[in-house]
């Protein structure tokens, strides 16, 4: 039988290294070298040399009934007859490739959370960008942390706590460099009060691939 990727990233794996990041009703769980050098690119050239990212309506998002140009490219992975809605876009999940499949396993090995579905986002240099949100999409299972991985190009990852955009009170923002190979868990409460967001950046050049693994229910 042919060794999987999966089966050869946990034959290699050396320990994660953790970091609790919390402030207040703010929970995170950071691993900066979840990936391997070896297996980031190794993704990377995958994902750049076999995947195709939406286009037409599903590369769009709606917004006070206008559509617009997502700043960046989108694909979905997941179970069968999985879905994920936002902004007026329903988003449906293709069958998972082997690398995502595996990928998908090893967080389960790691964090004990077996995701459904994966979003992802790439950007192909600092223009690319997205917008402040939070992940709270009734169909998401609020219960199961969000996993986020990321690949390629260091940017900024930026959280506003909701009293700041409603103008309510001052609370300093924060801001985490995800560097290439790195896994960031977002545990409950921080998407019912924090909106999070990768602002444009121009000196960052390069391509970012970001994994973002839910729990549809």
């Amino acid at each position: 039988m042919a060794v999987t990727l999966y089966e050869k990233l946990m034959k290699n794996a050396q320990p994660s290294q953790w970091r609790k990041i919390v402030a207040e009703n703010l929970d995170l769980d950071y691993c900066e070298r979840f990936l391997t050098a070896a297996e980031s690119v190794a993704l990377l050239n995958y994902m750049e040399d076999n995947v195709s990212y939406f286009d037409g309506r599903l590369s769009q998002v709606k917004v006070f009934g206008q559509y617009y140009p997502i700043p960046r490219q989108q694909v979905a992975f997941g179970d069968t007859g999985i879905s994920y809605k936002f902004s007026g876009t329903i988003i449906p999940a293709q069958p998972w490739p082997q690398p995502l499949y595996d990928l998908k396993k090893k967080i389960y090995t790691a964090r004990g959370v077996d995701y459904n579905f994966v979003l992802v986002n790439r950007y192909k240099n600092g223009e690319d960008h997205m917008g402040e949100h939070r992940d709270d999409e009734v169909e998401l299972d609020k219960t199961i942390p969000i996993a986020s991985v990321s690949l390629g190009q260091t940017r900024k990852f930026v959280f506003k706590h909701t009293d700041v955009r409603k103008k309510i009170r001052q609370v300093e923002l924060i801001k985490l460099d995800l560097h290439n190979g790195s896994l960031l868990m977002m545990n409950q409460p921080t998407n019912d009060y924090w909106f999070h967001s990768i602002p444009k950046e121009k000196k960052a050049k390069n391509v970012r691939l970001n994994f973002t693994f839910r729990k549809i229910k």
